[in-house]
């Protein structure tokens, strides 16, 4: 009897393989052929779930976004607090590093292409979208106060934990869990504190929808 394997979940296999390609050789190394070698597979094996590189870019970028979705929607039905939830977010174990090694590779290649472009703007808008429930659990937790700014403060984590990540990807061991879940408690003591931004501090928003096109 033939082997029958589930086609979304050789491609999300195969996106975990890019990114591994990523953190070892850095973002040029990702070829079809690498990928193809990395995983132990025929190169035309790749082809079949993916039609081309970028395509299978494309994926990759998207996969990293859908993974933190479902570990934060975890944390949710676990009924943990607003920091425990951010922490999955985090670069604290070896898969979440992957995950901002990979999605800090894409950028440059993003910058000149722009379907992949438009498939990171949409990662960053689902990631502020994530944010805004995960704020809106605390309020409702009573965690946080009913005053809280949630467009502001979603804003505002999402810079600090993108700043994060760029220090813990550059030189990880100085950086460990314990010292970057405590930077996350204290940000979440800050939005207690400062429930709304003082009086004519904005943050920009993206105007760009969930589907990376121009929403203006």
């Amino acid at each position: 009897m033939p082997i029958v394997v589930d086609h979304e979940e050789r491609r999300h296999y195969i996106a975990r393989v890019v990114e591994r390609v990523i953190a070892k050789q850095g973002m040029d190394a990702v070829t079809i052929r690498n990928v193809a070698r990395e995983a132990g597979f025929r190169s035309t094996l790749i082809s079949h779930y993916f039609k081309d590189k970028k395509e299978m870019l494309t994926f990759t970028l998207d996969s990293i976004r859908t993974r933190a979705s479902i570990r934060v929607d975890q944390e949710f039905l676990e009924n943990h607090d607003l920091a425990t939830c951010i922490d999955t977010l985090l670069a604290t174990n070896e898969d979440g590093l992957s995950d901002w090694q990979a999605w800090f590779g894409f950028w440059e290649k993003a910058t000149f292409d722009p379907d992949l472009a438009a498939v990171r703007l949409a990662v960053v808008e689902a990631t502020h979208n994530t944010l805004r429930r995960l704020l809106e659990n605390g309020i409702a937790r009573g965690e946080l106060p009913q005053e809280v700014d949630v467009e502001f403060h979603a804003r505002r984590l999402q810079i600090v934990l993108n700043g994060l990540a760029a220090h813990v990807v550059m030189k990880p061991s100085a950086w460990p869990a314990e010292t970057q879940r405590a930077l996350v408690k204290v940000e979440v003591e800050f939005i207690k504190k400062m429930p709304r931004p003082e009086i004519g501090v904005r943050l920009p928003n993206f105007p760009f929808a969930l589907n990376g096109t121009s929403a203006s």
